[in-house]
């Protein structure tokens, strides 16, 4: 599991190696499951939960044992509902023990509490005898790097229970009694917009089948991906993991994030197409941890990458675990391209929440640091327009335009300097294809 300090819109592009918990760290909680969940009130066929997209990043309220509402990350990648940081809000936790935890990155195994038989509440959803994993200290820092607190991630344990709908343009999740929808689930196949993609379930997480479409080989080969909606990113590719998975020519280094067990670092490129069922994904962008961060992934050797919330937005997406299926329809959006940061300019917030931006990094050889801008500029004007008219999420989105943006920005450096910049965006990423 990995959280961007750097590169935000690829946040938590790694985040499913909450997965890479080791076994021995839970060697003591592999007892028969006795969590479920359940509607309260009214028997509804659907409950209906609304939720914030923060860079592709489904973010929704909970509570636990009754505390004041927390925001958790919607993650098909974690096996755990895990709280990475608590902001001095009050949670009571049943049965309280230390566990070890290991992840993507380099570093010491870390230590965190794991507890058993919690209630988690969702809206009208309450969760019984969960599991929850607590960090001792927020080493991902979410609330800087999102704008607003956010308190950890939740994942199998939805998934495990109900049919979940996602509705990206909406803002809604859609949550399902399996039992009482199979015909519904069984026609949606035969819809003409909606097409069923094959999940492989494996120790409580779901991957799928994609054709890879190399652009170093011009040739297309079969790779297996994590389904990960905790990754903000289109796909993640592992280059060791398959013979046929070749960095691009052009590419740009980067630091990809923070794991449980140190930095992720890597190479953003862009590739031909990448083939999910019916769907054609035209020249994405794609994430290359190097091989060094990733080493413990290949431990569990059961994907040669991911694919992220830039790619699940362009659709309507049910997962259906007790079928081993995911039903996906198009939205408007589906034809958009792919964009990265090409601004070369990463921002964070010192206090959720306020709209206070601090430049956090510059891409070596970007158009921002061409033009001037450094690591402590504190953004005041960003196309003319003052920085409090605009969240943190909207900040991010202006970095990421397409080739020739215009970006007009003053900052205060020093505290006392106030200059301004004006530069061009450009595409470090074209598509080259050898012959």
């Amino acid at each position: 599991m990995t959280i961007s300090k750097h590169t935000y819109r690829f946040l938590g592009s790694l985040l499913c190696l909450l997965g890479l918990l080791s076994g021995s760290a839970f060697a003591q909680t592999q007892q028969a499951d006795s969590s479920y969940f359940e509607i309260n009130g009214r028997e509804d066929r659907r409950v209906t939960i609304p939720f914030e997209l923060i860079n592709n990043l489904v973010v929704i309220e909970a509570q636990i044992n009754g505390s004041t509402p927390l925001k958790f990350i919607v993650d098909t990648g974690v096996r755990y509902t895990l709280i990475t940081s608590l902001y001095n809000r009050e949670v009571y936790l049943n049965s309280t023990r230390i566990i070890n935890l290991a992840g993507l990155g380099e570093g010491e195994v870390l230590q965190a509490y794991f507890s058993e038989g919690n209630i988690l509440d969702i809206d009208r959803v309450s969760g019984r005898n969960m599991e929850v994993v607590i960090l001792q200290e927020d080493i991902f820092k979410l609330a800087s790097f999102m704008g607003t607190e956010v308190h950890g991630l939740i994942g199998y344990d939805l998934f495990k229970n109900f049919v979940v709908e996602i509705n990206y343009k909406r803002k809604h999740i859609y949550l399902y009694k399996p039992e009482e929808f199979e015909e519904k689930f069984e026609k949606l196949p035969r819809h003409r917009k909606w097409h069923e993609v094959s999940l492989f379930l494996d120790e409580r997480k779901s991957y799928v089948n994609v054709d890879y479409h190399s652009p170093v080989t011009d040739s297309t080969v079969p790779l297996r991906l994590l389904v990960d909606t905790g990754s903000s990113n289109a796909f993640s590719l592992y280059e060791l993991a398959h013979p046929a998975i070749k960095v691009p020519e052009n590419t740009i280094d980067t630091f990809l994030g923070t794991g449980l067990s140190g930095d992720v670092t890597g190479e953003l490129g862009r590739i031909p197409s990448i083939q999910l069922d019916e769907f054609t994904f035209e020249e994405p962008v794609v994430a290359y941890p190097d091989s060094i961060s990733i080493r413990r992934a290949f431990k569990i050797g059961k994907r040669q990458g991911s694919i992220g919330g830039e790619a699940f937005r362009r659709f309507k997406v049910i997962f259906h675990y007790q079928n081993e299926a995911m039903y996906m329809r198009k939205n408007s959006d589906f034809g958009d391209e792919f964009h990265y940061n090409a601004s070369g300019i990463e921002v964070h917030t010192p206090i959720a929440n306020l709209p206070y931006y601090v430049i956090s990094d510059v891409r070596k050889g970007s158009p921002a640091e061409e033009a001037g801008v450094k690591v402590g500029d504190v953004i005041q004007y960003l196309n003319r327009r003052p920085v409090e008219s605009y969240t943190l999420n909207e900040v991010h989105n202006r970095f990421y335009n397409k080739e020739g943006s215009r970006i007009r920005m003053t900052v205060l450096r020093d505290d006392t300097a106030r200059l301004e910049f004006n530069f061009r965006m450009k595409d470090e990423l074209q598509l080259q294809m050898d012959n």
